[in-house]
């Protein structure tokens, strides 16, 4: 066996900075170095050891976060599908409400020149016949012609009711625009029940640029308001507030009557067909009404249509 070189001796001798006498190390016998060696050893093995779990630890990290990453863009884009599609679904849904409701209106005004052409003339002959009748019979037939009389008044009573139902099923006043139909509904209500009734209209309030549809459905529910207070409210004063802007419409009718319990309030007296043309239509409906307070009536219509998004 070869012996080894003292530069080599030398060299071992100051290992780890420990100073280890040559003649030490040249006898084999290096004290304590084994001991510190093996615990460089393993101190190194367990920063490996910690370092590699920490990196795999990371890239698994880094892994998940791009899944989720992605299946939150996934779910994001998924979200504006759903949202386009419900906006186009509500739209198209406030495209036929109004369609239908034109159609209604369209039928509303057929069924009223009808009753007004044929039933409403065949009256307006029976009276004018009776009517004769009963001046020939003036003075001949006392008890003919006081029946013919009655027959007569009752006559112009069904006649009247028969108007009603026309004004209803086709209101005229709209020909003339909402202005009007409003003004005279509010004058003539007025004068039969001897309620007084203020109108507060804003300086665009009638400014509806040809829509027919909200006019219709704005008059129509003023028009039910209005039986409303007379059937149930026994009020002495409607105030009525009508607002128009560039996007909404609002209508306000408030009475000083008995108010509506919560019940009441949410159901019955037509209420609920008023907030269904209201909410067909995209608009807001809302009641507030306490008993012994009155009742507050509130809608917000919109003027500009949903355009259909493709």
């Amino acid at each position: 066996m070869k012996s080894v070189p003292h530069r080599f001796i030398a060299t071992a001798c100051t290992l780890g900075g420990f100073g280890v006498p040559c003649h030490a190390a040249q006898n084999g016998t290096v004290p304590g170095l084994p001991m510190v060696t093996l615990l460089a050893v393993l101190w190194l093995l367990l920063l490996g050891f910690t370092f590699h779990g920490l990196l795999r630890r990371r890239v698994k990290l880094d892994g998940h976060y791009i899944e989720l990453q992605t299946q939150l863009l996934r779910e994001q884009a998924a979200r504006v599908l759903a949202e386009r599609a419900q906006a186009d679904t509500h739209a198209m849904l406030c495209t036929l409400v109004a369609q239908q409701e034109k159609v209604r209106e369209l039928e509303r005004n057929r069924i009223g020149r009808d009753i007004h052409d044929d039933l409403g003339q065949s009256l307006l002959a029976l009276k004018i016949e009776l009517s004769m009748l009963h001046v020939s019979t003036n003075g001949a037939h006392p008890v003919i012609n006081d029946k013919l009389g009655r027959m007569i008044a009752s006559l112009g009573m069904t006649i009247k009711s028969l108007r009603a139902i026309i004004n209803d099923l086709r209101p005229a006043a709209l020909d003339a625009g909402l202005q009007s139909a409003v003004e005279r509904q509010l004058d003539e209500f007025s004068r039969i029940n001897g309620i007084r009734c203020e109108l507060n209209a804003g300086e665009h309030a009638f400014d509806g640029g040809g829509d027919d549809t909200v006019d219709t459905i704005v008059f129509r529910i003023l028009q039910e308001s209005l039986s409303n207070v007379v059937r149930h409210a026994h009020a002495t004063e409607v105030k009525i507030a009508l607002h128009r802007c560039d996007e909404h419409l609002t209508m306000r009718v408030q009475d000083n009557g008995v108010g509506m319990p919560c019940k009441r309030a949410s159901h019955g007296c037509g209420l609920l067909g008023m907030q269904d043309r209201v909410k067909a239509i995209g608009g807001e409906f809302e009641i507030d009404s306490k008993p012994g307070a009155g009742t507050v009536l509130s809608l917000t219509i919109p003027l500009a249509r949903p355009a259909l998004t493709h």
